[in-house]
């Protein structure tokens, strides 16, 4: 399996929580568009025959460009690379951004899977983070989204947002179950440096939540999300039978994937290659073929650490005869030890010849890597 990522830099306003890379400068967007269709076709000559699972576009806001900017993506996308039959196409949108003729528009052009950036249904959160919506667009947009004929739809989450109460966090729970959705997302506040969350934390104007908090919040939506029909199959990620993010999976399974725009990140199985993080210098990169991009070869110490990190997040985990032929005897070895410890107890066990962290436990994932891991 692989796919193609694309990072769509531009956003309407700069939320209080993100550290993404982004541009509010929309007046960039032609420009932009014309050189991402100049690097797909770069990457497309040194790529020659590569044929593709899924097909990603985040950001940024990729739902702040035209259909026609789309459309120019796309052309170009099918140009250089190919497909498997029924390929997973997503695209994350903002609830503002999305009309009926729009979200009609998105699928016929190709996309099969929306991924609606939500957050919550509390205005007063919306409102501290600064989104560009209010809760009423955020359901609209997920109905119309499914009377346009998309029957795969995603929409984020964030908890631990501070003054959210527990009562207020299951009512952001009780409506998503009201809407027509097969995946949900739901990822904790971080105050990511150089954020102005992080910003307003040092001065005291913000206080993060607290670790029984947050327990009690994530142990909240699991329970809720379980009722309801959803698996729980990633940390952070829940999906009705058949819908988990087959793109995320190429992430959490270690397999390879292009990405294009600036700050995009590429991973070949062995080397890491990212895209300078500035709209500015991306395009006079592309425009001039210059370098515009840095890379770096992953030790086998890192390939190990990095496949950890990201099978063991999901329900699967990891393959520890995979392991032995990937990384050698050494490794499998050293992860055969120490896991042992974590099954005796239960926070681990064995299925199928792999060996995941058991979904109850995800909360201490963290510490049982650090004990997997090779000094």
């Amino acid at each position: 399996m692989s796919g193609i990522y694309i990072h769509i830099p531009f956003c309407r306003k700069a939320c209080r929580y993100c550290d993404f890379y982004f541009s509010v400068s929309l007046q960039y967007r032609d420009e932009f568009v014309n050189r991402l269709v100049e690097e797909i076709r770069i990457k497309g000559a040194l790529n020659p025959g590569v044929s593709l699972d899924t097909l990603y576009l985040g950001g940024g806001t990729p739902s702040v460009l035209t259909i026609s900017h789309l459309e120019k993506i796309l052309e170009a996308i099918n140009r250089y690379y190919s497909f498997r039959d029924n390929p997973e196409w997503t695209m994350e949108c903002n609830p503002d951004d999305l009309d009926y003729n729009t979200v009609k528009k998105l699928k016929q052009i190709g996309f099969n899977r929306l991924s609606i950036g939500i957050q919550s249904f509390q205005e007063k959160d919306l409102k501290i983070m600064r989104r560009s919506h209010d809760a009423n667009q955020a359901e609209a947009s997920v109905r119309l989204a499914a009377e346009a004929g998309f029957s795969n739809i995603s929409i984020d989450l964030i908890y631990g947002i501070p003054e959210q109460t527990t009562r207020e966090w299951k009512q952001n729970i009780e409506r998503t179950l009201l809407l027509p959705i097969s995946h949900i997302s739901a990822y904790h506040l971080t105050f990511e440096p150089g954020t102005v969350f992080d910003h307003w934390r040092k001065r005291g104007r913000l206080t993060p939540v607290t670790e029984d908090e947050s327990v009690e919040k994530y142990r909240i939506l699991r329970k809720a999300l379980l009722s309801a029909g959803f698996e729980h199959y990633e940390l952070s990620n829940f999906a009705r039978e058949g819908r988990v993010s087959e793109h995320n999976m190429l992430y959490w399974s270690g397999f390879p994937y292009l990405a294009f725009g600036p700050s995009a990140h590429s991973f070949d199985g062995e080397k890491r290659s990212w895209n300078i993080s500035s709209l500015k210098a991306y395009m006079e990169g592309v425009a001039a073929g210059k370098n515009f991009s840095e890379s770096e070869k992953l030790s086998i110490r890192e390939q190990y650490h990095d496949y950890l990190i990201t099978s063991l997040r999901t329900r699967w985990g990891c393959d520890p005869v995979f392991m032995e032929k990937q990384f050698g005897p050494e490794f499998s070895g050293h992860f055969e030890k120490e896991a042992r410890s974590y099954i005796e107890i239960g926070s681990m066990y064995r299925s199928g010849g792999r060996v995941a962290i058991d979904p109850n436990h995800w909360l201490i994932t963290d510490h049982i890597l650090r004990a997997l891991f090779m000094d």
